[in-house]
């Protein structure tokens, strides 16, 4: 693998591919020439190259980290171990391993690449309105891959004593650097003021179209919210999480829709999703290998869950209908219960648009931030929300816990990688399913490993504590 110095410095070449379906090409890898992106259709390009590069390699979004904060929690086991994801679920991970390789080298790809296409603006000509809002992309992508970089390797904000700890934060990648760049880490208050204002910055150049697959207004304000949320910034993230809910643009999945919205693409609650092709996807360590008996069965529900055993007492929630049952002897070791919310498309297994953030979290974010600022009274307007869209004969309650709203999270975004990070965040331990370990919100486990390969490259590159 290439060591990520070459990929985040100005060797780094731009893929580029189709407008209108930009992953049923392969994109060149080539460096552009000087003032190769000058039209709207080359800046389109190369936003389609970002999205690209996070779409089919291993630990992206189609892949392993899908279903990363699922895998180190209690609610999925691995039933047969291929050595594939398991180690995530082993809290296994070691700075030599190859799953924190991945994360680090595809996402500062990706990263590169955005960077290099904000560094052709001055040359591109052509319609302004389209211009801007490919801008607004490019920052919008720079937020979200260095918030997700940060998930990967940095601990939250809300669990940290001094978010000015010297390298507690990322290398930051925020322009086309020389070929023999090797930057140092930052600090965490450094890495979340950069994801809040690339977001923030691209608000207003964004469309409030949907567009399947592309960053819109409320694409970048739904990750903004998140971000808030996990910088500890609740007032600023209820409000966010509030305009988009009030905006009115999407609409909570109703009960009748909810079992078929998995095959289908740019659903009512979907705001921002990946475009998987029959091309373009992470084939055998994709979501839908990993939970699929016939697959990498690494990723099944573990019974003695609290979430399984909620889903399985509870057919009147909508969500129980989610459980895949392949338990039959066909099955051999492979035998269990699995989440249906990968089940491919056009009879690939392979191919399924992971929702990067949809509705339902957004109305789980303003519980949560309304909880903290406001108590129990105020968060369950939200769940309440949610639940009469899942539960039959749901009665609204007065009030809900943390400890409520934290099963929500598991309940509705199960297999969505959510569930670990919500707990770490709000100070939680969380109980896996394959070790005996309980892993409290300061685990040094909670945070994988800078690459060793990166930090024998640069000395000034400091690896995370206990690694």
């Amino acid at each position: 693998m290439k060591n990520i110095y070459l990929i985040i410095g100005l060797a780094a070449g731009i893929s580029f591919s189709s407008c209108s379906d930009f992953l049923d090409k392969a994109p060149g890898s080539a460096l552009p020439s000087e003032g190769a992106i000058t039209s709207v259709f080359d800046l389109q390009n190369a936003v389609n190259g970002v999205g690209y590069i996070v779409s089919e390699g291993r630990m992206t979004y189609s892949a392993e980290f899908g279903i990363y904060a699922d895998l180190m929690s209690g609610n999925f086991k691995v039933i047969r171990d291929y050595g594939q994801s398991s180690p995530i679920s082993y809290y296994a991970m070691t700075k030599n391993d190859a799953l924190p390789d991945y994360g680090y080298y595809y996402y500062y790809k990706a990263l590169a690449n955005a960077n290099k296409a904000l560094s052709y603006l001055d040359n591109v000509t052509g319609d302004e309105t389209q211009i801007k809002n490919l801008h607004g992309q490019l920052l919008a992508w720079r937020g979200l891959l260095h918030f997700d970089l940060a998930r990967m390797f940095c601990h939250i904000p809300t669990t940290v004593s001094n978010l000015d700890e010297a390298n507690s934060g990322l290398v930051l990648s925020t322009e086309a650097f020389e070929a023999d760049y090797k930057g140092s880490r930052s600090t965490l208050k450094q890495t979340y003021d950069q994801i809040i204002q690339d977001l923030t910055d691209a608000l207003p150049l964004l469309s409030k179209s949907k567009s399947t697959g592309y960053l819109n207004y409320y694409g970048a304000l739904a990750l903004r919210a998140r971000a808030y949320l996990y910088y500890g910034k609740n007032d600023l993230a209820l409000a966010d999480a509030k305009a988009i809910i009030e905006s009115g643009a999407y609409n909570l999945y109703s009960r009748a829709e909810y079992p078929n919205v998995w095959v289908q693409e740019g659903t009512a609650e979907s705001i921002f999703e990946l475009l998987i092709t029959d091309n373009y996807n992470a084939q055998r360590n994709s979501l839908g290998y990993y939970t699929d008996a016939t697959g990498y069965p690494e990723c099944g529900f573990n019974t003695d869950s609290e979430l399984f055993k909620y889903l399985k007492n509870n057919s009147q929630d909508i969500r129980s209908t989610l459980i895949k049952d392949q338990t039959a002897a066909s099955y051999k070791t492979s035998a269990g219960y699995y989440p249906a919310k990968y089940p491919g498309r056009n009879g690939s297994i392979y191919v399924n648009n992971p929702k990067i953030i949809r509705l339902s979290e957004i109305y789980l974010i303003a519980a949560e931030a309304a909880y903290h600022l406001s108590g129990g009274d105020a968060a369950a307007i939200y769940l309440n929300t949610i639940r009469k869209n899942r539960i039959e004969g749901y009665e609204d309650v007065s009030s809900v816990t943390l400890e409520d709203i934290l099963f929500e999270y598991e309940k509705e975004l199960f297999a969505e990688n959510q569930t670990t990070f919500a707990y770490w965040r709000n100070k939680k331990s969380v109980t896996p399913a394959m070790i005996t370990d309980v892993i409290n919100y300061n685990d040094y486990r909670t945070i994988m490993p800078i690459p060793q390969r990166e930090i024998d490259l640069n000395s000034a590159l400091i690896q995370n504590p206990q690694y």
